[in-house]
């Protein structure tokens, strides 16, 4: 018997059902970790910018207003806690060194260290 068949049957029907569903939970669980990724992200980008900035923010004080010696203050990002650190230390007689370091106050997550000098006029 030659019939034309038209639909689908069950079978197929679920194994496109199996098919779609294995497809989403795929996309799901790929938008979930582009999540945390993008999150990780940001922080990161937000710890460079502030490390920055206050490299920036020291590197045009005069070279007398910078006394060796350490300092240390917490700044917050998206909810973490970061001990920031600044510590000056003398080269030369001419010559001061500034490290700027931010470590997250529970040692996890992006970190932040740069190092600018400062020199007395001639």
């Amino acid at each position: 018997m030659t019939g034309s068949r038209e639909g689908f049957t069950l079978i197929e029907v679920v194994g496109a059902l199996i098919i779609f569903s294995v497809g989403v939970l795929m996309v799901i669980r790929l938008t979930g970790t582009l999540s945390v990724q993008m999150e990780r992200a940001a922080l990161r980008s937000e710890v460079s910018v502030a490390g920055q900035v206050k490299l920036d923010s020291l590197d045009v004080l005069p070279f007398d207003s910078l006394t060796p010696g350490s300092t240390a203050d917490t700044l917050a990002f998206r909810g973490r806690t970061y001990v920031c650190t600044i510590t000056v230390q003398d080269v030369t007689a001419v010559l001061r060194q500034v490290d700027v370091a931010l470590i997250a106050a529970d040692s996890l997550g992006p970190g932040f260290a740069g190092t600018v000098y400062a020199a007395r006029a001639w």
